[in-house]
């Protein structure tokens, strides 16, 4: 399954960013393969909509899973009419957060 988090650097120890629409990178982690790669975030400085935007490209890019700390009504609307899991996750590095998912310790939204 390929798992979305938005991250402001690419980095194997970068945290969630704070914001999901306006991340300035996606890393996607593929769960089956263990396997990862970044993104830039072609709505980072969209003037609005930035959260719908995003939520399209990661639709686009496979996912299935998203964990961010807060997802826009509007952004959460298009995730869901995909069949894309949310998940709220606290800003910490993307590695705690995957290993958390896994051990199903995150909160559904």
């Amino acid at each position: 399954m390929k798992i979305g988090i938005p991250i402001d650097e690419r980095s194997e120890d970068a945290s969630m960013a704070s914001r999901f629409g306006r991340a300035l990178y996606y890393l996607i982690y593929d769960s089956d393969s263990k396997e990862y790669e970044y993104h830039e975030n072609p709505s980072a400085m969209a003037r609005g909509g930035a959260g719908v935007k995003a939520s399209e490209f990661l639709v686009s890019q496979g996912v299935k899973a998203v964990i961010a700390p807060r997802v826009g009504p509007n952004a959460e609307q298009v995730l869901r009419a995909s069949n894309i899991t949310i998940y709220e996750g606290q800003v910490e590095p993307w590695k705690n957060l995957i290993e958390k998912l896994e051990k199903n310790e995150l909160k559904k939204v």
